[in-house]
Formats: C-alpha cells, structure tokens, sequence
C-alpha cells in the first residue's frame, strides 16, 4: 500500500511539472515570435546593413539625431567621424561609423540627421576622438 501511494505521488509531481514546463514553453515561443515580428515589422525587406547608411528621399522619417560630418580627425586614423550638434546642457559626441558612409554623404561639413546605436568594439588603430556606433536612418540636409 505504501508503494502505491508513492508511486502516485511520484506521477502527479511529474504530471503537474510537465504541465507548467509546456504553458512555460509556449509563452516563451510567443514572446519570441512577437520580437521576430516587431523586427521584421521595423525594417524594409531587402535592405542589407549598408542599404541603411543610404539618404532618405523623404523628410518623414529623419533620424532622431543632428550631426556634422567630419574627417578633421583623419591624420589620428579616424576615416570619418560625425559630431552630435551640443545643445542646452550637452556636450559634443564623437560617433566613429562601423559602416563607411556613401558618398554623397561621406562630405566635410555636410549636415546629416541619424539614428545611431553605441557599439563595444574597440576603436579603430590611431583613432582616440570618439565611440564606435552603428548608425541608420541617415537623412541628409540641405
């Protein structure tokens, strides 16, 4: 008699765990499946990290940020740089991009606004001015 009241509790344990794991399972997959939307929903298809650093034709969606293009640190080993414009209460940021800029924006002095992201890489050999950072999203000014 014993053994079978061990064995059936032994049985609801395990059935009442396995229960909790599966509703604990499938709410992870739902949370995963919203994000893998969110993300898909956020970005154009077709568009590879490069395509993100083109100008933006339209002045609806301009980036969260103003800056400057810069190449005043390129004897340090800086390629190109973008300065946050200060406003009340800041200080300037240095941007280093991860991704060269296009052409028709890589240009001393042109005025840009972006989205950026700061990376933890190092920087690159030489270049001591600034923080490397993803940037997207990038409108140009006239």
């Amino acid at each position: 008699m014993r053994s079978i009241v061990i064995l059936l509790a032994v049985f609801m344990s395990v059935g009442t765990s396995c229960k909790t794991k599966k509703a604990a399972k499938s709410s992870t997959t739902t949370t995963t499946t919203t994000t893998t939307t969110t993300a898909v929903q956020s970005s154009t298809p077709g568009n590879s990290a490069e395509a993100n650093t083109s100008t933006t034709a339209s002045g609806t969606n301009q980036g969260a940020h103003a800056g400057k293009v810069s190449h005043k640190y390129r004897a340090g080993g800086c390629e190109t740089v973008i300065i946050i414009l200060p406003s009340e209460g800041t200080e300037e940021i240095i941007l280093i991009p991860k991704d060269k800029l296009n052409k028709d924006i890589d240009m001393d002095g042109q005025t840009i606004t972006f989205d950026y992201h700061p990376l933890k890489m190092p920087q690159p050999a030489g270049c001591t001015a600034g923080v490397p950072a993803e940037i997207t999203n990038i409108t140009k000014l006239k």
